[in-house]
């Protein structure tokens, strides 16, 4: 009886300890990163030696979408995705390079990269068939470059994103209009 008590314990012990970490991994949802929030521009492929899955024609018809990022969802061509989590790391050149593994794996270099490291946002969401040969929904994993720069890929194909204030700027320096702020 004393065993029967103790058992019961135990096991009432252990369901309580595995519901309490499943709440608490479930409170530990990231925040996007707040440089990646509002929307962003596909400007062109980058170069790199690893293979893709389309065609050049393809993987060129993003060239030129808009990816817009928020905490709960994103939007690609018009599409609301909802994201279930979001992830947040530290990935080395390294790193990038083993995970890519392909016979010529992409690196940081071919990317356009100095640095020995970047932040990666990745943002976990339902499978989605938006693209030919694939369920990823491009800019689901961002390597954070520069302020106003960000890499996105997509069936093995790597393309460089600038932030539409970045875009809205150059354009307006470019045509003359640029407003003083008065300081």
């Amino acid at each position: 009886m004393l065993f029967a008590r103790f058992g019961q314990r135990f096991w009432m012990a252990a369901l309580f300890a595995a519901v309490s970490s499943c709440t608490v991994s479930t409170a530990r949802a990231e925040q996007l990163p707040a440089s990646l929030r509002g929307t962003w521009r596909i400007t062109r492929i980058l170069p790199t030696t690893n293979s893709g899955c389309w065609t050049r024609e393809q993987a060129q018809s993003l060239v030129g979408t808009t990816l817009t990022y928020g905490q709960s969802s994103m939007r690609w061509r018009g599409g609301l995705v909802p994201l279930e989590d979001i992830y947040t790391r530290v990935v080395s050149a390294e790193d990038f390079s083993k995970e890519n593994a392909a016979p010529q794996p992409a690196s940081f270099a071919q990317l356009g990269v100095r640095a020995a490291e970047l932040v990666e946002v990745d943002m976990q969401h339902e499978d989605a068939a938006v693209l030919p040969a694939s369920t990823e929904i491009p800019g689901d994993s961002v390597l954070m470059v520069a302020p106003g720069r960000i890499v996105v890929s997509a069936c093995g194909v790597y393309y460089e994103a600038t932030h539409a204030k970045s875009l809205e700027r150059a354009s307006l320096a470019r045509s003359g209009h640029v407003r003083s702020s008065g300081r």
